[in-house]
């Protein structure tokens, strides 16, 4: 039995049970922010109503993605976590350049600070402030997940760096690591990179994939062992959800059905039931989920992508020592 990393400790992963692979409970600050109120998070109380939805709709795990200097609220999730008793785990790792200023220190620290950083944030504790500095307290909730991302067509060098310290920190830690792909572009890349630096492809979960809806491309992504992630149910501006159906069907027929797993990625106020939005975050199982029922998706195959893929793809992996 392996273990999950969360905000309140590590648990069996067997104990996890229906999870959200990715979303975004709390973001209460950052150059993010600053671009697009609507993503301004800021609600423990509203966080809660919201997590209570997906509760009540049978969820019981939540992966939040915002990672380092992005407006990560460690001590937020933590309190959110003990009043709905959702297990959530929390994440390090970097995002996409339109998140940091170009002399931000994720650009400018030397490497291996960078990755010291990381592994203190799953290992020690994360940063009560999220590293907006000079002051760093740690607090006892640890991250679960490292996160890296690249842009649309493209990885920038200094982003590729990122990316050997993401690499370097799972190596050292055991940390799965999940992923931001820009329209579901450089997933192929990003499990390039990744087994360049040492990275076993069935320790990445590759997100935002459904953003591309190349069947073959998909099918490329899966058979590099790497997990892929879907995390657009509900976003019609990308896609009917009657074409991720479809598509999850057709992953399932082609063997594929232990590498999926699904989240919702409602990082906005208008997402939100609790800010006055929708759909909501009970919308991937009140709503989704017997749309899958209803294109032939059997209990087996929906128990496998919601609850033991991601049981088995937040599973703390054992560390190789060396010396």
């Amino acid at each position: 039995m392996g273990k999950v990393r969360t905000v309140l400790g590590d648990i069996d992963s067997e104990t996890l049970g229906v999870t959200n692979m990715h979303d975004h409970l709390l973001i209460s600050a950052g150059v993010g922010v600053m671009k697009e109120p609507d993503i301004h998070l800021d609600s423990v109380d509203k966080a809660c109503q919201e997590l209570e939805l997906f509760k009540a709709a049978g969820g019981r795990a939540v992966v939040d993605m915002m990672p380092v200097a992005t407006g990560r609220d460690a001590p937020g999730l933590v309190e959110v976590s003990r009043r709905t008793g959702v297990h959530i785990v929390a994440c390090s790792g970097f995002h996409q350049v339109q998140y940091y200023t170009p002399d931000h220190w994720v650009y400018t620290y030397p490497l291996d600070a960078i990755v010291d950083l990381f592994i203190a944030d799953v290992t020690v504790g994360m940063d009560r402030y999220d590293y907006r500095g000079p002051i760093v307290e740690r607090i006892s909730a640890k991250a679960g997940v490292l996160k890296a991302a690249t842009e649309y067509h493209t990885v920038p060098a200094k982003t590729e760096r990122l990316f050997e310290a993401v690499a370097m920190a799972h190596l050292a830690t055991g940390v799965p690591i999940s992923t931001h792909t820009t329209y579901g572009t450089m997933a192929l890349e990003q499990v390039e990179l990744f087994v360049k630096y040492g990275v076993d492809p069935s320790a990445v979960i590759i997100g935002h994939l459904d953003r591309n809806m190349d069947f073959a491309y998909h099918k490329a992504v899966a058979e590099t062992g790497a997990m892929v992630l879907y995390d657009g149910p509900s976003r019609v501006k990308y896609y009917p959800d009657s074409a991720l159906v479809e598509l999850i069907c057709g992953m399932v027929d082609a063997g594929f059905g232990g590498q999926i797993v699904l989240g919702n990625d409602l990082a906005r106020r208008s997402y939100r039931v609790s800010y006055g939005g929708g759909p909501g975050m009970g919308y991937l199982l009140n709503t989704f989920v017997p749309r899958l029922r209803a294109a032939g998706l059997g209990e087996d195959d929906i128990h496998r992508i919601f609850v033991a893929n991601p049981s088995k793809a937040l599973s703390l992996r054992e560390v190789e020592l060396h010396g």
